[in-house]
């Protein structure tokens, strides 16, 4: 295969991957907030996450297994605030507890995505302890993803979790090392 063919192969291995995970985070999301959450369809491009504004907030692990890379759930700051609010009312957005609330609801959506994965491919992927970034979550994002590709960008699929009406509720970024 050439290198264009190459490439057009890992972008469908990319979108497969991110369709099979859409609609189980979706489902996830939807039971803990208590809405109707849809994924919009998988973006597939260079591993890049698009700007989600100051006072993001962003849920990183590592995959392990079958597919080895990083997943990560974003949620805007109104995103995460309606998180905090419904998990853990009247708790100050700063505390232990409301950044254990955003942690659980990360790992919930991110095992869920990662387990239909896992199950389509008949085999294991594991997600670390999550990593929970306040400040700059597209730099941290980045710079973990740098770490783990040794300076290779890679491709990696962005799937905006939305409302009916369409509006973001949240972000998922999943960005394999190797596909």
């Amino acid at each position: 295969m050439t290198t264009s063919e190459e490439l057009f192969a890992a972008f469908g291995r990319m979108r497969e991957i991110a369709q099979i995970s859409a609609a189980s985070a979706a489902s996830a999301i939807s039971a803990i907030l208590g809405s109707d959450l849809h994924a919009h369809e998988p973006r597939v491009r260079a591993a890049t996450v698009e700007e989600m504004g100051a006072g993001a907030t962003g849920v990183i692990f590592e995959m392990e297994g079958a597919v080895q890379g990083l997943i990560a759930l974003f949620l805007p700051p109104k995103g995460a605030e309606s998180v905090i609010d419904l998990l853990c009312p009247g708790v100050d957005p700063n505390s232990v507890m409301a950044h254990s609330a955003l942690r659980e609801v990360g790992n919930i959506v991110a095992s869920r995505a990662m387990s239909s994965v896992a199950d389509h491919l008949g085999d294991r992927i594991t997600i670390s302890v999550p990593i929970l970034v306040g400040d700059s979550v597209d730099d941290a994002f980045g710079s973990l993803l740098f770490e783990r590709r040794k300076g290779s960008a890679g491709i990696a699929s962005e799937i905006d979790l939305c409302e009916p009406n369409g509006a973001r509720r949240a972000l998922l970024v999943i960005a394999p090392d190797v596909i």
